[in-house]
C-alpha cells in the first residue's frame, strides 16, 4: 500500500508543532507542512515536506492537497487579531480547506476547534458535547471557531470523514500566549493581583494531550467507528481554579506573592468596561490597540469553564499521556532554559 499522507495546516505554530511530533513519533505517515510561515532553519526530511501557503488562498491551498490523504486543519490567528483576520482565516480559510479535500479527495478532516466554541459568557460546568452552541458570542474568535466546526461537521460524507476537536485552555512548551502571559505579569510583579474568589474551575490542557488527541481521531476517523460528523471535547480532565494554574507555574520558579489584592468580581467587570472604551476612544483618534483587559477575560477567570471528556475517552480512546501536575514541571522547565539562553545572548 502506498504510504499514508498528511498535511498539517497551521503546522509551523504552537500546536501544529507538536502534532507534527506526535505524527512522526506514532504513526509512519509522510508528513506535508502547509503554513504561511516557514522557518529559515526548517530542514526537509524523508518523512516531512515544508509548503510556504495562506489557506486563504484558495489556489494554494488545491495545489498544496493535492495526493493527500488526510487534513489536520490546524492553521489558526492568535486571540488578540482583528475581528476581520478571525473571520477571514477561520471561515474563509476553513472553506478553502473543504472544497480542495474534496476536489482533490482528502478522504478524512481533522478540525482543530476549540472549547470556547460554547462561550456566551455563562458559566460552562462539565460542559459536554451535547450543550447547544449559543446564538451569540461574546467575541469574535470563539463565534468564527463555531461557525467553520459546524461548516466541517456539515461537510461529512462517505468520501469524506469529518470530525472536530475541541481543547481547552492549551499549554506547553513553546506555548506563545497563555504562559508568556503570565510570566510577563510576574516580572511586572502583578502577580499579586487576583480577581474573584478563586473559586471558579478552568480546564488546562497540556499541549502533548492534544496533539495526541489528533492522531487518535485520525486513526479512528474511518467508516462505522462513530467518529465521523463529530466533535468531541480535549482536556486533561482536571478542572483547576483558575489562579492555581499560574501559581504552579511560578512555583516552579520558587516564586510566590508576598501578599494578595483581590479584585471583586463586580468591579473588575466595571474596570474591564472602561478599559474596553478607552480602546474604543483611542481607535477613533486612529492609534493602535492591543487587547487588554476586557470583560471577556473577567468572565473566563471567573466563572466555572470545563468541560466533560467522557465521549472522547469512549469514542476516541483518549487518555491524558502527560498529567496535569507535570506538564506545568515541563512546560516551565523550557521557559527557564530559554529565558536562560537569552540571558547568555544579552552578556
Amino acid at each position: 500500500m502506498p504510504q499514508t499522507k498528511c498535511l498539517v495546516t497551521g503546522g509551523n505554530g504552537f500546536l501544529g508543532r507538536w502534532i507534527v511530533q506526535e505524527l512522526i513519533k506514532r504513526t509512519d505517515y509522510a508528513i506535508t507542512i502547509l503554513d504561511i510561515f516557514i522557518p529559515a532553519n526548517a530542514t526537509a526530511t524523508d518523512r516531512i515536506t515544508y509548503i510556504a501557503g495562506d489557506i486563504t488562498d484558495a489556489a494554494a491551498v488545491h495545489a498544496a492537497f493535492k495526493g493527500h490523504h488526510i487534513c489536520m486543519h490546524v492553521a489558526s490567528p492568535p486571540a488578540h487579531f482583528p475581528a476581520e483576520t478571525f473571520k477571514k482565516i477561520n471561515i474563509e480559510g476553513t472553506q478553502n480547506v473543504i472544497d480542495a479535500c474534496r476536489a482533490e479527495k482528502v478522504g478524512r478532516l481533522i478540525y482543530t476547534s476549540s472549547a470556547s466554541v460554547l462561550s456566551d459568557g455563562s458559566p460552562l460546568e462539565n460542559a459536554d458535547e451535547t450543550h447547544p452552541i449559543p446564538k451569540t458570542f461574546i467575541e469574535t474568535y470563539s463565534e468564527t471557531k463555531a461557525i467553520a466546526e459546524d461548516m466541517v461537521l456539515k461537510a461529512n460524507s462517505p468520501t469524506l470523514l469529518t470530525c472536530s476537536l475541541r481543547p481547552s485552555g492549551i499549554f506547553g512548551p513553546g506555548d506563545t500566549q497563555g504562559t508568556p502571559g503570565f510570566m510577563d505579569v510576574m516580572k511586572k510583579g502583578q502577580h499579586v493581583l487576583q480577581i474573584g474568589d478563586n473559586s471558579g474551575l478552568f480546564d488546562w490542557t497540556y499541549v502533548e494531550n492534544v496533539a495526541y488527541s489528533h492522531i487518535l481521531a485520525a486513526q479512528k476517523l474511518v467508516p462505522g467507528a462513530g467518529v465521523d460528523g463529530q466533535a468531541f471535547f480535549i482536556t486533561n480532565g482536571t478542572p483547576t481554579p483558575f489562579w492555581n494554574h499560574p501559581r504552579a507555574l511560578m512555583a516552579e520558579k520558587k516564586v510566590v506573592a508576598p501578599y494578595m489584592i483581590i479584585i471583586n468580581f463586580h468591579i473588575a467587570i466595571i474596570i474591564g468596561f472602561l478599559s474596553e472604551m478607552f480602546g474604543v476612544l483611542k481607535k477613533m483618534m486612529g492609534k493602535d490597540v492591543k487587547e487588554g483587559f476586557t470583560r471577556v477575560r473577567v468572565r473566563y477567570i471567573a466563572y466555572n469553564r470545563y468541560f466533560n471528556i467522557s465521549k472522547a475517552q469512549k469514542i476516541l480512546g483518549y487518555e491524558p499521556v502527560v498529567g496535569y501536575k507535570e506538564g506545568i514541571k515541563r512546560t516551565m522547565a523550557y521557559f527557564i532554559e530559554q529565558e536562560e539562553l537569552q540571558a547568555k545572548k544579552a552578556k
